[in-house]
């Protein structure tokens, strides 16, 4: 398993234009080639590319794990066709949704063994992620704010999440996930884990500002070298 720090566009926010999974992982098309080959090389995976015009940002508007990808109707018509085109692909679920808060990668967390959704997560868009991801989806905070999505990333080993969030809180992510939670930040001292952290089984992508206090935290917690 390998650990490695990147810049993508210039910038350390990796996460906000790759989500990983352990059968793939989604980037933006204007991402390099050679950025997508190293991100593969890391995550082992095969990358998908999601053709957006509208912004640069991906990740906050995906739900996703190895099962299924849930994404917003506010996507262009051939950027969503296209994507869907290569998840059937690979028979992957998908469902595309209408919701208020389009942002809604940031109100959820999910792996393959279950989910977390905010409370601003109505139950009706929780059961379909529920359907599309196939796993359970709970609901709750971290550190009573809602976008628990950018607080946290997990894979199916661990996750590290910031140090706002409270113990009732840890203990529902422990058994919805069955992982282990650490708690740390990313590219030093962001509490926003997933802006700069992308992660599967297998490898971690990290921006190129990670502290090796951060790194040591981040290792243990996903099982990465």
């Amino acid at each position: 398993m390998t650990l490695m720090k990147i810049k993508v566009f210039g910038g350390d926010n990796v996460g906000l234009y790759i989500k990983a999974t352990n059968k793939y992982f989604l980037y933006h098309s204007n991402l390099s080639k050679n950025k997508v080959e190293m991100a593969a090389n890391v995550l082992k995976t095969q990358g998908i590319p999601v053709k957006l015009v509208s912004s640069l940002i991906l990740s906050p508007f995906i739900v996703c794990n190895s099962n299924g990808v849930v994404i917003p109707r506010l996507w262009e018509d051939y950027a969503i066709e296209n994507l869907v085109s290569s998840l059937r692909e690979l028979d992957i679920n998908y469902s595309v949704v209408d919701f208020k808060f389009n942002t809604f990668g940031n109100l959820v967390l999910a792996n393959d063994a279950g989910a977390i959704a905010s409370p601003l997560i109505a139950p009706s868009i929780r059961k379909i992620i529920a359907d599309t991801l196939d796993v359970e989806v709970a609901s709750t905070t971290i550190g009573r704010f809602s976008y628990i999505g950018s607080l946290g990333v997990a894979n199916n080993k661990g996750g590290v999440f910031s140090s706002v969030i409270k113990e009732d809180e840890s203990r529902l992510i422990r058994d919805v996930l069955n992982i282990s939670v650490y708690n740390g930040s990313i590219n030093g001292g962001v509490e926003f884990i997933s802006s700069g952290l992308v992660a599967n089984d297998y490898g971690a992508l990290v921006g190129t500002s990670t502290t090796g206090r951060e790194l040591m935290i981040i290792t243990q917690a996903l099982e990465v070298d």
